[in-house]
């Protein structure tokens, strides 16, 4: 049986510059990958469009064919505002993400940080929704559950120990401060965002470092797919020594319902 992955983001593109490389990687690996994105990005750059055109249909038609590239199996796509699931009542979103995960039984879920990378106010809430989510999720799974109730073909699970067993992971997508610092010196990154100052998160709490220097030019193709977003991805782009372009980060935040923190002194995976 195939490994499936879940993607969790807020707007069309997160997908390719948060973490396209590792989405191909794993594609080609064997993997199934699914994305959930919540909003069509209405409230984003038309780039060379007229702004009289529908954004949200343009960027939904870029993210389906930013997806073939990197191979993702299927897109949902929901109509939220951008800008405003803050707003959005607690516990709608919670809901409907752990209702998407009993359906798609994902082995790695992989969303925003909790900062949600660049501040960015529907980032921080899908952080918060998508581990509430996951929490629940994980405990169904360690039960032997599914939607259809009790699965007998799990309910040896507990008798497993916890060393052997496959459980579900949730990463955060991430940039270390060291490569933020970095980025911000070469202008590619701005010192303030969403009216707070930008930065990473510490180098220590980085648990996976993913090689895509193998999917260098995937990614590419798959950023260039978002023409709307044209002046972030030549600004993306703008150095022969971009660090996302060869590498991509994640903290490893549960391991089915154990809680990961991590130390200066834990060793940092290359693997999901």
């Amino acid at each position: 049986m195939k490994k499936k992955m879940l993607l969790v983001f807020a707007h069309p593109d997160d997908e390719s510059f948060n973490c396209g490389g590792t989405i191909r990687k794993y594609v080609d690996a064997g993997w199934v990958v699914d994305l959930v994105c919540f909003t069509r990005g209405g409230a984003g750059n038309y780039g060379p469009y007229e702004e009289t055109v529908d954004l949200k249909a343009i960027r939904s038609r870029e993210l389906e064919d930013a997806a073939q590239i990197l191979g993702i199996s299927s897109v949902v796509c929901f109509d939220y505002d951008d800008g405003k699931l803050s707003e959005i009542t607690p516990g709608q979103l919670e809901e409907k993400l752990y209702r998407i995960l009993l359906q798609y039984e994902p082995d790695v879920v992989i969303t925003f940080e909790p900062r949600g990378v660049t501040n960015h106010p529907d980032h921080k809430k899908l952080s918060l929704s998508t581990t509430y989510a996951f929490q629940k999720y994980a405990k169904r799974q360690a039960r032997g559950e599914t939607l259809g109730g009790r699965d007998p073909r799990r309910a040896f699970m507990k008798a497993i120990p916890p060393s052997q067993k496959e459980e579900p992971k949730l990463y955060y997508t991430c940039l270390p401060e060291t490569v933020v610092e970095y980025l911000q010196a070469q202008k590619v990154l701005p010192d303030e965002s969403f009216g707070k100052l930008l930065a990473g998160v510490p180098d220590k709490a980085v648990t996976t470092c993913i090689d895509i220097s193998s999917y260098t030019e995937t990614k590419v193709k798959a950023i260039a797919k978002h023409r709307t977003q044209i002046a972030d991805a030549e600004r993306f782009l703008s150095i022969d020594t971009q660090p996302l372009m060869y590498k991509e980060y994640f903290i490893l935040r549960m391991q089915g319902e154990q809680e990961i923190f991590m130390g200066k002194n834990d060793e940092v995976r290359e693997e999901l």
